[in-house]
């Protein structure tokens, strides 16, 4: 086993477990969109997640998400938010 095959299983195990903590504390249902509209809705849930994940910026931590599941970009919640805060 390589080194960036360890680092993609440690990867996936921490964002598994974000996500359930997540899911646990907030009671909500394990839904990878809704997840990510609670990270970029709320400062603290981006603040954890980049802790939990080891990650310094927003973008990186997106990304860990999309990489685990690419679709997420084609949600409709997900779309609808981001055309809402769109910077003019």
């Amino acid at each position: 086993m390589n080194f960036h095959n360890i680092y993609r299983e440690e990867t996936d195990h921490l964002f598994r477990s974000f996500c359930s903590y997540v899911c646990i504390v907030l009671n909500k249902k394990y839904n990878l969109a809704n997840i990510l509209l609670l990270y970029l809705q709320n400062k603290d849930v981006r603040n954890l997640c980049k802790h939990v994940l080891d990650v310094d910026s927003d973008v990186a931590a997106v990304r860990i998400f999309l990489d685990f599941d690419p679709s997420l970009c084609k949600s409709k919640y997900i779309m609808k938010y981001l055309n809402s805060h769109r910077i003019k």
